[in-house]
């Protein structure tokens, strides 16, 4: 069964979309994915109360909590994705470099030219509002309590997400899915 990731956490408040977006995210996508595909909801163990907010309303053949998994049953998932939507975070970066298709929420805090995951099958959502790149780095100090991620709707990202998994045919290199160098190695030190 063909999988789509969702990573809603970036251990950032104010980089992460709300999870009631993402819980509206995830029913446009059942409703538009074949029923052969299933979404698991990635993080820590400590963000898996956290996922059953957006996991809850579904059923469980087809969106899992799969928070708490080890890092290396994650990459092997992320490998593997149909696609990988997030927030600007680590799991966005790893996706895109693993040539996945990626679909990145990301906030107004950071440059998303600067900080963005980059790749040919990844699409970068922001929103350019009058205060940002804020350059903040907690959401209590925003007083616009993060509209630039707010403004950012779910439709959209479905709409993304469905494209760049049909693009993903035209750049998909089947070697670049299967790397395994530097990066899980220098992952696994930390």
């Amino acid at each position: 069964m063909s999988e789509i990731i969702i990573a809603p956490f970036s251990h950032n408040a104010l980089r992460d979309w709300p999870a009631g977006q993402f819980k509206a995210l995830t029913e446009l996508l059942l409703r538009q994915i074949s029923l052969h595909m299933s979404i698991a909801v990635v993080g820590t163990r400590s963000q898996r109360i956290a996922a059953a907010e957006i996991v809850r309303p579904f059923p469980v053949r087809r969106v899992s909590n799969a928070c708490g998994l080890p890092w290396e049953t994650v990459l092997h998932k992320l490998r593997g994705a149909a696609c990988v939507i997030g927030n600007n975070s680590g799991i966005t970066h790893v996706s895109s470099y693993f040539g996945v298709p990626t679909v990145c929420v990301f906030g107004g805090s950071h440059q998303r030219t600067e900080w963005g995951a980059l790749g040919p099958t990844t699409v970068i959502l922001s929103r350019v509002i009058g205060c940002s790149p804020c350059q903040l780095n907690h959401i209590r100090d925003c007083p616009y309590n993060a509209a630039c991620l707010h403004e950012i709707e779910p439709g959209e990202v479905a709409s993304a997400a469905l494209r760049v998994m049909g693009r993903s045919d035209q750049h998909e290199n089947a070697a670049d899915r299967q790397k395994t160098g530097s990066l899980e190695k220098t992952v696994a030190q930390c």
